[in-house]
């Protein structure tokens, strides 16, 4: 014997209800997804000794995240432009020795900016330009706060 049709209703009724529930409320959405996020590690990946790619982000305020190590470029200059947006700047790669008596590391920092704010939602260009050090790894990302 078919289900009857008020069943049917009953049973779609609250996946309909939950499917608008995360379209509104956005759940699942990740707040710390980066808007932007790369890591260069191979020559390949610049084209004339520079990075570039588009991307889109929404109004708001951004953190400049690095991941450098000691073999990074020394210096490395980023810009981010759009219609709303012109973000140029030159980082300087700096080591901090620790010395914990039984050994010594170094720790690995880029100096400069560290945010960024977009007044609109929109599209972006990024240009990362490691000033012929192609070899030495990093990672860029851009998360808003």
């Amino acid at each position: 014997m078919p289900p009857k049709p008020v069943n049917r209703f009953l049973l779609t009724l609250p996946v309909a209800v939950g499917a608008i529930l995360v379209l509104l409320l956005g759940v699942g959405e990740d707040p710390e997804e980066p808007a932007f996020h790369v890591t260069l590690a191979s020559p390949e990946q610049y084209d004339s000794g520079v990075y570039t790619e588009t991307f889109l982000a929404a109004p708001g305020e951004y953190s400049i995240l690095f991941v450098p190590n000691g073999d990074s470029p020394h210096t490395l200059a980023l810009s981010i432009t759009g219609p709303g947006v012109s973000f140029i700047e030159e980082y300087v790669l700096q080591g901090t020795l620790h010395d914990t008596g039984i050994s010594q590391y170094y720790t690995w920092e880029y100096l400069g900016p560290d945010t960024l704010n977009i007044p609109g939602g929109e599209q972006l260009t990024i240009v990362i330009d490691p000033h012929g050090n192609t070899l030495g790894p990093v990672s860029v990302s851009l998360v808003k706060n």
